[in-house]
């Protein structure tokens, strides 16, 4: 229940207190500014719905009625990164724990890319094949993620271990930070793709194993 609140509502309120500072940092016209505003409460009650889904057991609502194409572009458009999205899944995975895995772990790279990264885009791919979910979460800002510091990649780290898969995060200084994520889409009761050594999806630059962590970044559509 604590990973589900951080790895879902939690960021999204990060996201909120992002949108609200950059309302406060630039001049604007009164009728404007409301509009902003309206914004931010209809995406605070929508945090409220979402909190209430999880006391209740429940995955997201957009993912559990339409899965992960419809839950990622949601995401996408709460962003406060402009997000383009490669999405190479149509239609429900045949693990629902492994649509929520890939779901909050975009959601996490999103969030931690808002925050730290400094970054103007975020490219988020996932495809599917082989009998593997493959997410990368790509952005432009400065990198250097301190992967020693927060929670949320330790939490998600164990979410993805826990299904036989795999995270991977790089993050060089000013070249950006890339997030990539290799999923069984079998049932995994086993150490999965972790003992059987499978690397991360194709990307920039070498990659390695999250370990105690945190991203940074993202772009939107």
């Amino acid at each position: 229940m604590e990973r589900d609140l951080h790895d879902g509502a939690q960021q999204r309120l990060v996201s909120l207190a992002v949108r609200v500072r950059a309302m406060q940092a630039m001049p604007s016209e009164a009728g404007e500014l409301g509009a902003q505003l309206d914004e931010v409460v209809a995406e605070l009650n929508g945090v409220l719905d979402e909190l209430r889904e999880i006391a209740s057991g429940l995955h997201p609502a957009v993912l559990a009625e339409g899965g992960l194409l419809p839950a990622l572009k949601t995401l996408a458009r709460r962003s406060a990164v402009p997000v383009n999205l490669d999405i190479g899944v149509d239609g429900r995975l045949p693990e629902p724990a492994v649509e929520l895995a890939a779901y909050y772990v975009v959601a996490e790279a999103l969030t931690n890319t808002a925050k730290h990264a400094g970054a103007s885009g975020v490219d988020v791919t996932v495809t599917a094949g082989e009998g593997v979910l493959r997410v990368a979460v790509r952005d432009d800002g400065r990198g250097g993620a301190d992967l020693t510091s927060g929670s949320g990649l330790v939490g998600l780290t164990d979410r993805v271990e826990a299904l036989g898969g795999r995270l991977w995060v790089n993050s060089p200084s000013g070249a950006g930070t890339t997030v990539q994520v290799m999923l069984p889409l079998a049932a995994s009761g086993g150490p999965g793709l972790r003992a059987a050594g499978g690397g991360p999806p194709s990307g920039p630059g070498p990659a390695r194993p999250a370990e105690p962590n945190r991203p940074d970044n993202a772009r939107e559509s």
